[in-house]
């Protein structure tokens, strides 16, 4: 990655995908008659509703690595992370998040906090970029 500030948002494609997934099990164990088909439409819609709120939320995140630092921007404010502060790393990517090609790096800092940089595109790429100085990867 030859860019020294690059910007990147989660993608939500998946966070859709598992809703729907967690949904259509959900809705296996439901007793959906005739006389019930209003009342699960509607349920099916507020699942919708909220699921879209989730995502919105989601998709207001943004990853900035600047250099040595990484700038998390979402409604809640801004928090810089100095990646010099770093002691630990690793890539979270389940089975759905591989097939979209995105995943979660997980950054522990030394005060022992976990930073979370959740479903972003190409995770190895980033993961490089950021985890390179420490441990075994600044070879």
């Amino acid at each position: 990655m030859n860019n020294t500030h690059r910007c990147i948002k989660p993608v939500i494609e998946k966070t859709i995908i598992k809703g729907t997934i967690v949904l259509a099990i959900f809705s296996l164990f439901l007793e959906i008659t005739p006389s019930k088909i209003i009342n699960y439409i509607i349920f099916v819609a507020l699942w919708y509703a909220m699921l879209g709120i989730y995502a919105l939320w989601k998709q207001m995140h943004e990853y900035c690595i600047e250099g040595k630092s990484i700038t998390i921007r979402s409604f809640m404010g801004i928090k810089t992370v100095d990646l010099g502060q770093v002691i630990d790393c690793f890539i979270s990517q389940g089975v759905l998040a591989k097939h979209f090609n995105c995943g979660s790096i997980y950054l522990v800092l030394q005060n022992r906090k976990v930073i979370i940089i959740k479903d972003i595109p190409q995770p190895s790429t980033y993961y490089e970029t950021l985890c390179r100085d420490i441990g075994g990867l600044n070879t």
